[in-house]
């Protein structure tokens, strides 16, 4: 009996939880890319270089989508049974409600570990690779925008004119660049030989530049610096609209992010930062389990023939969740108390909330069973 009920309570979970899954990463998704848009297409990203942008945005978006669909999903399954009067015949036959938790708990521990490597494992991961990514484009659009005996302005600040484009080595002879980063002093640039080089490790290409001269005027003063070799280094910043790869703290590891917590050389804001991070990628998988272990009794508290309200207000325990979440995370900035302590209060309070849900829905269920 329970291994048929386990299964049978487990196919119901399943159906509804890669439904929602899918939509929900969908619209998430869909949300995302209208906000890049314009940089897609200013930037000329290709077919493969869009995919890679998707796979790279994926776990940003499970942290949110995993949580919510495993509730939902929970929601939606005993809904059903309730509305089906399943749930009265399983109670008849002498069912509770804790008899029935264990596939959920089960199905609660997946999805939760799935979140929690997610966050530890597979945005710093992405946020690397989509720092690369950047970088690699912003690189080809820089050397695919110079072309022989025609002004770039591809670099925002600088424009860019080259007398010779090599095709294979993307190598620039006779180069002319006027520097206007500055604008009250502007700088003329003359140089035999130029390349860019990427550096992924620091996010920023550098313009190297072979035997030339560089000019600057401050005011009615000109001054001329000749050198062999000047490098102009170009940071790249990715948009922090895109999966919060603008944030170094995201791309760190979980023992990179403990190392830089404890550095004495930092400051104490710095540190409850890194530290923060540290523990809310750990404390969204837990709220993960919470969030779907709740929507269980939520979904039993129902009553055939009613409307079910336990969808909207398990959709709204998400979002408070994830509300104080924030909260807590801008506290561990202004706070004397522990950052682990703050960051894990939200689980806590969610935690001591579906205790008593569903304790009280267990003690009325088995209360009217035993009145029939």
């Amino acid at each position: 009996m329970p291994l048929l009920l386990y299964s049978y309570i487990s196919a119901e979970i399943l159906a509804p939880f890669f439904a929602s899954l899918l939509i929900l990463n969908g619209v998430l998704f869909i949300g995302r890319l209208m906000q890049v848009v314009d940089l897609i297409f200013a930037m000329n990203i290709g077919l493969t270089d869009f995919i890679r942008l998707c796979v790279y945005l994926s776990p940003k978006l499970l942290l949110f989508s995993l949580p919510m669909a495993s509730s939902i999903a929970v929601i939606i399954a005993f809904t059903r049974l309730t509305n089906d009067n399943e749930i009265v015949a399983l109670k008849a036959a002498g069912v509770s409600l804790y008899k029935m938790m264990p596939p959920v708990i089960l199905f609660a521990a997946c999805t939760a570990l799935i979140t929690g490597y997610s966050a530890v494992h597979f945005i710093p991961a992405g946020s690397t690779a989509m720092n690369n990514l950047f970088i690699k484009l912003a690189t080809e659009k820089i050397n695919s925008g110079v072309r022989a005996r025609r002004f770039s302005d591809n670099t925002g600040a600088l424009v860019i004119y080259a007398e010779e484009v090599t095709p294979r080595t993307r190598a620039w002879k006779g180069v002319y660049i006027s520097d206007l980063r500055d604008k009250a002093h502007p700088v003329t640039i003359i140089a035999a030989r130029g390349t860019l080089t990427p550096h992924l490790d620091r996010m920023y290409i550098s313009l190297s530049l072979d035997n030339g001269t560089m000019h600057r005027t401050d005011g009615r003063l000109t001054q001329t610096i000749k050198f062999a070799h000047y490098n102009i280094n170009l940071p790249v910043k990715p948009p922090k609209l895109i999966a919060g790869v603008g944030t170094s703290r995201s791309s760190m590891t979980q023992e990179a992010l403990l190392k830089a917590a404890h550095n004495p050389a930092k400051t104490p804001a710095q540190r409850a930062e890194f530290l923060s991070e540290y523990h809310k990628r750990l404390a969204l998988a837990g709220g993960c389990f919470i969030l779907t272990i709740l929507g269980m009794p939520l979904a039993l508290r129902g009553r055939p023939g009613r409307r079910n309200l336990a969808l909207p207000v398990g959709i709204g325990f998400f979002l408070l969740y994830f509300i104080c979440l924030s909260i807590a995370e801008s506290l561990t900035m202004t706070t004397i108390l522990p950052v682990g302590l703050i960051m894990w209060l939200p689980n806590i309070i969610l935690g001591f909330i579906t205790i008593i849900i569903t304790r009280s829905t267990a003690a009325e269920g088995w209360q009217k069973h035993k009145l029939t």
